[in-house]
């Protein structure tokens, strides 16, 4: 099965892009202000002098130039971003400032992933791997793992992947992680249900809800039953499907997790549209389209015409209906034989 969405909140969580790259408000709209009126230069970087050392004559600190490196990343400018990335990381190699090599080194291999330079990728986040081991920090050990895991997996090769979750599940293990291990379960789960492996699936997400539903862990646990649910639509068990999305759906709500709301929305939707039910596929894709407009969606367009394909085939069946009830009847009544 292919006309599903998987929710990406798991591998959003393993791979700690959150606490790395995130931007707040106030940084987007500065950084947006920038893309519409100037270009930054490598002249542009004030020299100043930092605790962490520099990167090159200019003088530009280290840290500054990661979290340079992070805007333009989300912006979109990946060849800037790999720049300061770059030079980020000269700079703390200077400075043998370890720990921030290695987060550097994530977010330099993240944006050659966003690149689509897979093998740059893999081997930057290997040796973030290397440096978190040396210097003892096993959860960032399992999220480079773990990214190494998502990059064969985006290249369509999740039984390599799966060799790396389950690399980093061992020392999220040992580091107690909870959160992470959830989430580790649920893209081993996602790697066993695209390798054809059902039950295998259906046990690493019942593991991983088990801790989620434990911690109260509300968005995570609509994340997991959401995957569960694509389990049992695989499995053609199409009514424990429609409770699993219908729960996630709930949860979604009450965790106010727009975004993923709409991803359950239209996988719900399409479930409803292969059962005939088109009354219910329409409003549930509706709801998607709505939801992703508010939130300038990238599949916005994509699941208009979703939806405007499942209004015309609503119309049609409709038509079939009112014809059907409208038609003559035929009287097939036997005369009276006298």
């Amino acid at each position: 099965m292919s006309d599903f969405k998987e929710d990406k909140k798991a591998q959003d969580d393993i791979t700690g892009r959150h606490v790395l790259d995130e931007l707040s408000d106030t940084q987007r709209m500065k950084l947006e202000d920038l893309k519409r009126t100037s270009q930054l230069g490598l002249g542009s970087l004030p020299n100043a002098s930092h605790k962490r050392g520099t990167t090159d004559q200019g003088g530009a600190p280290a840290d500054m130039l990661v979290r340079l490196g992070a805007s333009f990343s989300t912006l979109g400018r990946t060849e800037e971003a790999v720049n300061f990335y770059e030079r980020a990381l000269a700079g703390f190699r200077n400075t043998k400032d370890r720990a921030s090599e290695a987060v550097t080194l994530i977010s330099l291999a993240a944006a050659y992933a966003q690149r689509r330079e897979s093998e740059k990728a893999i081997a930057t986040y290997q040796q973030a791997a290397e440096v978190y081991a040396s210097i003892g920090d096993g959860r960032g050990e399992a999220i480079a793992w773990n990214c190494v895991g998502l990059v064969h997996d985006q290249q369509d090769d999740p039984a390599t992947a799966l060799g790396y979750y389950e690399q980093a599940l061992a020392i999220l293990f040992d580091e107690n992680d909870k959160k992470s291990e959830a989430a580790t379960l649920d893209v081993i789960g996602m790697a066993q249900r695209r390798l054809g492996n059902l039950p295998d699936a259906f046990d690493a997400h019942k593991q991983a809800l088990e801790i989620r539903r434990h911690m109260g862990d509300i968005a995570g646990e609509a994340s997991t039953r959401h995957a569960i649910a694509l389990v049992y639509e695989e499995k053609g068990e199409t009514e424990k499907a429609l409770a699993f999305y219908e729960w996630a759906l709930q949860l979604r709500e009450d965790a106010r997790d727009r975004s993923g709301e709409a991803i359950t929305c239209y996988n719900l939707s399409r479930l409803y549209e292969k059962m005939n039910y088109l009354d219910q596929a329409e409003k549930l894709m509706a709801r998607c389209v709505q939801i992703e407009a508010s939130l300038d969606h990238p599949d916005l367009s994509k699941d208009e015409a979703a939806l405007a394909r499942l209004r015309s085939k609503r119309r049609q069946q409709r038509k079939i209906h009112e014809e059907t009830v409208a038609m003559p009847r035929i009287d097939l009544d036997l005369p009276d034989d006298h």
